[in-house]
């Protein structure tokens, strides 16, 4: 008898390759079986055999679309924090400072990483040592694309220095962003909000266009 995960790998070999929608939805279901997981035995505990076996898919599968644990912890946040700002209907007013933009969901994301503190270092660890800025197309969840479309349009009204690309503002704003919360997980005494607007301050200022200092 044929079982589920060798249906699985002969479907995916005959289609080749899963459709959007059906890989969407086994990452999904990967993400929240190690979810599970991570809240009932500790995320350091857990390794990638359990969480296949967990998700029904075999190891292969596994490896296919997550090449290691860190990869399923920065889908499972970031599609957790995809919703929680969805829930909120959180909206970005494009005729709004960039400061009042970028403070409004900086906001959010610190309740977000107070709620995951224990989440936060290896997925840090994982973005820095994955993140590619010139990547054609960055994963849905990467918060680098709303930095680009925030100062983007910032930019355009005159606000922000537009000699250089968004792309790459963003990605030093990337950047800080992390540092504070690397600074905050490391001394949690640190109010995180504040990190984020001393972010904000230093990253606003640094990039004033001429004649708005």
């Amino acid at each position: 008898m044929t079982s589920p995960i060798d249906l699985e790998n002969q479907s995916d070999a005959l289609a080749g390759g899963l459709r959007p929608l059906k890989k969407a939805r086994l990452m999904e279901r990967i993400a929240a079986a190690a979810g599970e997981l991570f809240q009932a035995a500790g995320y350091m505990t857990v390794t990638m055999e359990q969480i296949a076996a967990a998700a029904e898919v075999s190891k292969r599968t596994l490896y296919k679309y997550f090449p290691a644990k860190e990869a399923v912890l920065a889908h499972l946040l970031e599609g957790e924090l995809a919703r929680d700002l969805a829930r909120l209907d959180f909206r970005f007013d494009l005729n709004a400072s960039f400061r009042a933009n970028v403070s409004a969901l900086l906001a959010e994301s610190a309740a977000w990483c107070e709620r995951h503190p224990d989440y936060l270092l290896p997925y840090i660890r994982y973005k820095f040592a994955s993140f590619e800025p010139n990547a054609e197309t960055a994963d849905s969840g990467d918060m680098v694309q709303m930095w680009t479309l925030l100062i983007a349009a910032a930019q355009q009204r005159g606000e922000l220095d537009a000699t250089r690309p968004a792309e790459q503002l963003a990605t030093y704003f990337h950047y800080l962003y992390f540092g504070a919360l690397m600074r905050w997980i490391t001394n949690r005494r640190l109010d995180l909000k504040q990190e984020f607007a001393t972010v904000v301050s230093l990253f606003v200022e640094g990039a004033c266009a001429a004649g708005r200092q």
